[in-house]
């Protein structure tokens, strides 16, 4: 029998409580997958005395985790800026390989997040960065002998949310609420209705596939505040809906991407999608398009994209 690989989670919210779950109640699947068994080992947390669903050691000090040499693979899902790339460092520096569900801390310091990897000989992965469960980063990495022409997509399900709710008959006001009543938006939905959330997707892919870091600042944001219902009724009569779109036109010298409302057919798989439902498309001049669907947020499904992570280390771990 192989030894185990311990995990630590920097993090137990919504997300990691969905990795810590399921790491127990699919034990055995995850073992035969990665090829041997993972064990928790612990989670970093604020508030030590929360009461929380999920049975986990807990410490107040990521640093705790980081240096236990029980633990290899550190699991990231605090979000943000910083701490997180402040612990995505000493990580590396101890040895550690890192999953990581954050797409601003990837797309904001993906030239030393990279090198502190190479440097220490580990795997830095970031599937669930973008489209939770729906495998873009996994495409984009096996795509290296295309070139990209154009990459457009919806990739964040509170707008797409706010956008359904609009073509209902709400303003953009009263459809926001709803979308922070049901947990979509948070009490700050700037990360999203201004664009920020999809442009550090999008240069995230755009890296990807073009194999050098597009800085985030790069991707021109009109905000979703513009819309008006005037301007989505316009796009019915047509027989189209507005959706913010995430877009990335490759040029022969250039790339230029932006993130803004743009008209699709109301019967295209944008069209359709009124909630965290994620569509991407990529064409190519080797491949055609390609298109990529499914849920792009929630715990579960954000989980199984960081476990997936997770068991690609172990397999290389053998």
């Amino acid at each position: 029998m192989s030894a185990g690989i311990g995990v630590a989670l920097l993090g137990l919210g919504t997300v990691g409580s969905a990795v810590v779950r399921v790491m127990g109640e699919r034990a055995k699947r995850l073992e035969a997958a990665a090829g041997r068994p993972l064990t928790v080992v612990g989670a970093a947390v604020r508030d030590v005395a929360k009461a929380r669903q999920v049975d986990a050691p807990v410490t107040a000090s990521a640093f705790d985790l980081l240096d236990d040499p029980a633990v290899a693979i550190v699991v990231e899902v605090i979000g943000g800026h910083r701490p997180a790339i402040d612990l995505h460092l000493a990580a590396f520096e101890r040895g550690k390989h890192v999953v990581t569900a954050n797409k601003e801390v990837v797309a904001k310091e993906w030239r030393a997040l990279h090198e502190a990897a190479r440097q220490a000989k580990r795997e830095l992965r970031f599937e669930a960065a973008v489209a939770a469960a729906v495998p873009v980063i996994a495409a984009a990495r096996a795509l290296g002998a295309v070139r990209p022409r154009v990459l457009s997509g919806l990739v964040n399900g509170t707008t797409t949310y706010i956008c359904s709710r609009m073509e209902a008959g709400a303003t953009f006001d009263a459809a926001l609420r709803e979308a922070q009543e049901k947990g979509y938006a948070e009490p700050d939905p700037s990360a999203d209705v201004d664009g920020w959330d999809p442009a550090y997707k999008l240069a995230i892919l755009i890296s990807l596939l073009e194999g050098r870091w597009f800085p985030p600042d790069q991707v021109a944001r009109t905000t979703l505040r513009s819309v008006t219902a005037e301007q989505v009724q316009d796009a019915s009569s047509r027989g189209n809906r507005l959706r913010y779109l995430a877009v990335a036109d490759f040029g022969e010298r250039a790339t230029k991407a932006r993130v803004a409302p743009q008209e699709v057919p109301a019967a295209s798989l944008e069209g359709q999608a009124s909630g965290p439902h994620n569509v991407v498309r990529l064409e190519t001049d080797l491949a055609g398009t390609l298109t990529f669907m499914g849920p792009g947020a929630g715990g579960d499904a954000t989980a199984s994209a960081i476990l997936g992570d997770v068991i690609q280390i172990a397999r290389q771990m053998r």
